[in-house]
């Protein structure tokens, strides 16, 4: 008989539950939170810091995965703690009220603590119901202003796009500054993820010009999704700062999946500007790992532009760690413009720790075309501390054009120092360490 009542008890409690806290945990659908910020505005019922109006709350849980609910009116006051599962494990004595438990959950979202506030936030938002939101959009804007909020700001932009993206791009268009730029990013990348197309209609639709910085967060959103969509939308952006960041994007996403992946992605992409960055990108940063490697693939390219970003990238890391070996792997290329390219960056690594020695490598190339770019690296890198030997090697470039360029500015350093003026800094001010000879003629 004890066990029936004790049965009942529970069974009544259940039912209580949904009808007590159905105002204040809402379980809707997240297909329920559809425009929720513009039917809210519409209401003139916008959550705000000062609002008497309490957000609704999702359920409060445990990290154990223990889901507290209350029993009902007239049996106890205590709460049970019941598995997800619904299988009751233990019972778990409290005296906090509904009221409590509430502003608990609202203290955690609005704490000093970035732990503790991100962890609210993330709790709440893994279920982004409209009460969910609404609580989520009252604790932030609850916060300090600045940078420091930046993370709960992703957060919510992210899990409010997925149900609710107009609502959570017209939220953002009341916003200012930084959280314009990283919302709006944030919106369309969760957007892109589900819904590409619309990500992108919404993204012409709200910007004038080709340079079109929404088109970024759609590029991260897509990157996973739809790899393939996401290089040919980056494709097609004109050449410029949005391209660029586009493109960086691309190359994280990629290299994240290792190396091979992002080398054949690399090797799929068509000939032209955009491929020659991605693959001095990925050829640097195979070149912090292995610079044997990196050098290996970039001699196997055939010459044109990639080959070329690729040899500078190697030539530059190598020459910082060695210049001397970097200095023979470049003796090995064929000549061309990637060896000329290889060799500038050799010189003004070279140059700063031995400008002699510099000197002399450069020394074993006749002057021309190919030599010009190495030798205007030498002769900027020195020419605050040795001038004159500087004006020399100058007047070895064979371009007409270049070698009036250099040779005028080596004399304007000259003249400035025999002024008594303070010389403008060549190189990286650190200056040679030893004295240069004259170009072998």
């Amino acid at each position: 008989m004890t066990n029936k009542i004790l049965l009942g008890s529970v069974w009544a409690a259940t039912l209580a539950v949904s009808f007590l806290l159905g105002g204040v945990f809402l379980q809707d659908s997240p297909s329920g939170s559809e425009n929720i910020y513009l039917q809210e505005k519409a209401a003139s019922q916008k959550p705000s810091v000062g609002s008497s109006r309490k957000p609704s709350l999702p359920q409060t849980k445990v990290s154990s995965g223990i889901t507290f609910e209350k029993a009902s009116e007239g049996a106890s006051s205590e709460f049970s703690a019941v598995r997800s599962d619904g299988d009751v494990s233990e019972e778990v004595s409290s005296r906090n009220s509904e009221q409590d438990s509430h502003e608990l959950l609202l203290r955690n979202l609005r704490s000093g603590n970035p732990v503790e506030r991100l962890s609210a936030f993330t709790s709440l938002l893994k279920n982004p119901t409209s009460a969910n939101l609404k609580a989520a959009i009252d604790a932030y804007e609850a916060l300090p202003g600045g940078y420091g909020r930046t993370s709960e700001l992703k957060m919510l932009t992210y899990a409010w796009a997925q149900v609710d993206p107009a609502g959570a791009l017209a939220w953002m268009k009341e916003q200012g500054g930084f959280e314009r730029r990283v919302g709006f990013g944030t919106i369309l990348n969760s957007w892109a993820e589900k819904d590409a197309e619309s990500a992108i209609a919404w993204a012409r639709e709200n910007h004038e010009g080709e340079d079109n910085p929404y088109y970024i967060g759609i590029v991260n959103g897509m990157a996973d999704t739809n790899p393939e969509g996401a290089t040919e939308l980056m494709m097609t952006l004109p050449y410029g700062r949005i391209r660029g960041q586009a493109a960086s994007m691309l190359i994280e996403k990629q290299w994240n999946k290792g190396e091979d992946v992002a080398r054949r992605w690399a090797d799929s992409l068509d000939q032209g500007s955009i491929k020659d960055y991605v693959v001095g990108r990925i050829v640097g940063k195979i070149a912090r790992e292995d610079l044997t490697r990196a050098a290996t693939w970039a001699s196997e390219m055939p010459e044109g532009g990639e080959r070329t970003r690729a040899v500078e990238t190697v030539a530059d890391q190598w020459a910082e760690k060695d210049p001397a070996a970097a200095a023979d792997w470049v003796d090995g290329l064929p000549g061309g413009e990637s060896r000329s390219e290889g060799m500038q960056e050799v010189v003004r690594e070279w140059a700063r720790k031995d400008p002699a020695a510099a000197a002399e490598w450069l020394n074993k190339y006749p002057a021309g075309p190919e030599m010009d770019k190495p030798v205007e690296a030498l002769v900027r890198t020195v020419a605050t501390k040795d001038p004159q030997n500087a004006l020399t090697w100058a007047e070895s470039i064979t371009d007409e054009k270049r070698r009036e360029d250099v040779v005028r500015d080596v004399n304007r350093i000259i003249e400035r120092q025999e002024g008594g003026g303070d010389a403008p800094r060549g190189g990286d001010g650190r200056g040679r360490r030893g004295p240069f000879g004259p170009p072998s003629r």
